[in-house]
Formats: C-alpha cells, structure tokens, sequence
C-alpha cells in the first residue's frame, strides 16, 4: 500500500492528453545547453549534479539465494557520478532507524540530505538473467518540492529517479530549474497490494515534459507509445527531450536526439553475471557523466556507459561489500 504522509522535513546528514499538451517553453540558454546537433558533445563544466528519488532496501532473490542490499537510483546512481569525478548531491526519504544505510554514501564524498518519513522504500526483486519480477512492501514518503531548497543550490543538473508513481510529489517537477535528466521506471509501474506490474502511471507526461535527457528500456518505450498514440520522434518534440536513450540488456541500444538521429551502441562482455539489479541506473549515470560534465559524443558516451553497466551486471563496480546489508 503507498503511503500517505505529509511532506517531510529534510535535514542534511552531516560531512493532460498528450495530443493536446502544449509546446514547453524554457528560456534559450537551456535550449542551447541542452542541444545536441549532430551528435556532438556539448559542455564539460556542467558542475554537482542532484539525484533525487528514493533508497531503498532490496532483497534480491536469484537462484533460489536471497541477499538485502541498499537499492534505489540515489545508491547506484549517486555511486556511479561520484565514482566518475561528479560532485554529487542526493535526496531521499528513510526511516529514522534505516538512515545508517545512507553512511557509505557520505563515505564516496557524496552529500547526503534526508527527510522524515515513517518506513523505507523495500522492494523484493526476483532475478532471472535479463528478466525481473518485483514486489513492493513499503513506501518512503514522497519527496516534496519543500525539500529541495538547499539541495539544488548552485546546481545545475538534476537527476531524478522516482521507483514508483508516488516517488516524488507533483509539486517537484515545477520547482526545478535547470538540465533535467530522468529514469522513468517508477512512472511505468503499476502497483496492486505489493504486486508491481506494467503500466503508465498518470504523472508520466508532466514528468516528461520537464525532462532534457530520458532513460527508458525498449519494453518501457513500446509501452509509453502506445498509450499516448504518438511516434517517439513526435513526443520527443512536445516535450523538448534532447536525448532519449532506450537500453535493450545484453542486445546493447540506441540514442534518438531531437533532430531524429539514431546512435546505436552494442552491450559489453559480461563473463559471469552476479546480479543485474541497477545496471540501468548505472549505465545512465555513466552516459550523463561523460555526456553532459565531460562533453562526450554521444557513441563515446554510451560505450563508456556500456562498458561500466557491463562491470556492475559482473560484479565488478560497485561491489558486494558496498551495497551489503544485514537481512
């Protein structure tokens, strides 16, 4: 059952129908930043980034093993940009009793601001090479467009990273300024008691519309056109996408920009698969850290990420110890 809470207070741990929408306007120097003709690279002086979404506690069931891990695109996500040079920021909402799980973020230098919030987002994740099935048995509060204030300040990209619909509340979306990079995997998830299944949530265009750079899975975009009847090429232009990157697991991908160009990347090597949980988040964190602070091409772009998504499926990135925890 998704809670209901009211809008948490944060603290800094210390150290519409879519053929009707209209056309978003923002002002010109975030169109020029966010722009990307021909592929090339753009910026490399892009600064901290802020990751916001929940943490969560995962048990991942694989092979008939169970083990807990610390989850959610703050974790993997967070880890990757700060792993990559990124000064980075990331808020979420925990439990009181669950906040020691954020320490070993603060220990990769990342800063850390939490809000109150009576459980913490847990998710049961049942593995099967590139398929997964989930649970959900508890929710975190929403983040609050009130808690981003100090957060946000001086930053000018924000990475969002909602697990479900109710992830972030409404009023986020409209507070932030800035080069929006977005994961809609919680905005494609339909919940039923503690069953998650497939399906749009109601706030995924508002969501999209707010967004420069989107991560979808090819499965998530088949299912995001269908139900708004538009070509992505179509929807990418009413809602002033710059890139939209679609990850296929083990077959690679491609990344559609604004001006219809298709940049295909292939899947690295993996020589033994230990637990795919957060490749995505991690190959979209790596392609944004090369893309957008670093100025890279978006093929060089995604072949970074690749290669780094690929370490993380083995085992190899952020390892067992880092995301360990007690069951």
């Amino acid at each position: 059952m998704l809670s209901g809470t009211t809008s948490p207070k944060l603290s800094r741990v210390p150290s519409a129908t879519p053929s009707r929408w209209p056309p978003r306007s923002r002002p010109s120097h975030w169109l020029r930043r966010c722009s990307s003709p021909g592929g090339r690279g753009i910026r490399k002086d892009m600064g901290a980034v802020a990751v916001i979404g929940s943490a969560t506690i995962d048990r991942v069931v694989q092979g008939g093993v169970s083990a807990y891990k610390r989850g959610g695109v703050v974790a993997y996500a967070g880890l990757t940009f700060a792993e990559l040079g990124v000064e980075t920021r990331v808020l979420t909402n925990v439990a009181a009793a669950d906040r020691a799980m954020l320490a070993v973020l603060q220990q990769r230098g990342i800063a850390v601001y939490v809000g109150e919030s009576a459980a913490t987002t847990c998710f049961v994740n049942y593995v099967d090479g590139d398929a997964r099935r989930q649970e959900l048995l508890a929710c975190a509060a929403p983040i609050a467009a009130a808690q981003l204030g100090p957060v946000l300040a001086g930053v000018e990209h924000v990475h969002l990273g909602p697990l479900h619909p109710r992830d972030l509340a409404e009023d986020v979306l409209t507070a932030i300024d800035g080069v929006v990079s977005l994961d809609i995997q919680g905005h494609v998830r339909r919940i039923e008691g503690t069953q998650v299944y497939q399906g749009v949530a109601g706030g995924l265009y508002a969501a999209l519309q707010c967004a420069d750079y989107v991560k979808t899975s090819n499965d998530e975009l088949e299912l995001v056109l269908a139900d708004c009847g538009l070509t992505l090429d179509q929807l990418m232009r009413d809602c002033s996408v710059a890139e939209w990157v679609v990850t296929e697991g083990s077959h690679g991908g491609w990344v559609a920009s604004r001006e219809g160009q298709r940049t295909k990347f292939a899947s690295a090597p993996v020589g033994t698969v230990a637990d795919p949980t957060g490749a995505g988040d991690v190959f979209f964190a790596a392609y944004l850290a090369h893309r957008l602070h670093r100025g890279a091409e978006v093929a060089a772009a995604a072949q970074h990420a690749a290669a780094l998504a690929a370490r993380q499926v083995g085992g190899g990135f952020i390892d067992e110890a880092t995301l360990r925890l007690e069951g």
